[in-house]
């Protein structure tokens, strides 16, 4: 009966405190289950389009930090009813986070490159592109980083804040690629061979579903040892492993088609003329 006493006189003693700590409880609670709540429909409105899946990245982040937000003003208005001067207490965190943040000022730039990324929608996983040299396949985004997978099967990790500071080019966000390719022929091809090697290119490219029709074929230069031939192509993907097949199947029947008609490659040469000087 003792203990009952002892509890009974602590409960009394104290209610004041057990009740305000019950309260900001129950509306902190209250509130997490609200956040909770807006982040499902958020989450399901992004499932439904493919392209913003990115996102998901930066609102996971997001509510982390909404969640801490409401933890932290719950406890500053639980020690201001406590009779706390809250001014100070905000004082001592915003030394505290000041001194934080020179600490991780590398990681907290990343941090705001990522979301810079998800927001603007520079790319996202699956993508080809062009970063700070890097060229390759994204795997992964993260909060402090991209992954990239080279065509060398190399995986390369460029941290965010560098990728916000530097030009990206994303190849996928094209509606096709475009096919320009040079090929140098000898400079004794005569003038009907270089019109059939022309007809040529022309009839690669109509055979090939994979290219658009309007292509160009010209002579697009006179070098120092070979005639240039030019052609322009739009292809019908943007995907980059279908261009590179495309490419490859452009290629081998150029190679199959000039070595049949007698079109010969140019390779780098010169010429020298002796004179000869007679008395």
């Amino acid at each position: 009966m003792e203990i009952f006493r002892h509890i009974e006189a602590f409960f009394l003693s104290n209610l004041d405190l057990i009740l305000q700590v019950l309260l900001h409880c129950a509306v902190l609670s209250i509130l997490l289950r609200i956040i909770d709540k807006a982040v499902k429909n958020i989450r399901e409105k992004i499932y439904k389009n493919p392209d913003n899946s990115s996102l998901l990245h930066l609102l996971l982040l997001l509510t982390k930090v909404a969640k801490v937000i409401v933890a932290l003003c719950i406890l500053g208005s639980f020690l201001q009813c406590r009779g706390y001067s809250l001014s100070s207490v905000m004082t001592g965190l915003g030394i505290t986070g000041l001194a934080i943040g020179f600490a991780a000022k590398e990681m907290l730039s990343s941090v705001l490159g990522s979301i810079l990324i998800m927001t603007d929608k520079v790319y996202k996983i699956g993508d080809y592109v062009i970063i700070n040299g890097v060229e390759g396949i994204v795997e992964s985004i993260n909060f402090r980083s991209t992954k990239i997978r080279t065509i060398n099967n190399i995986l390369i990790t460029i941290p965010n804040n560098i990728t916000a500071d530097t030009i990206v080019q994303n190849r996928s966000n094209s509606e096709f690629f475009r096919l320009i390719e040079t090929f140098d022929i000898e400079y004794d091809t005569t003038d009907e061979k270089v019109q059939e090697a022309l007809d040529i290119l022309n009839s690669i490219c109509d055979e090939n579903d994979g290219i658009q029709s309007g292509h160009i074929t010209m002579v697009s230069g006179l070098s120092e040892s070979s005639i240039k031939l030019q052609l322009i192509a739009n292809t019908n993907t943007n995907h980059w492993m279908k261009y590179l097949r495309i490419k490859d199947t452009v290629y081998k029947e150029t190679l199959r088609r000039f070595r049949e008609n007698g079109i010969n490659f140019a390779f780098p040469s010169q010429s020298v003329y002796i004179k000869n000087n007679e008395n």
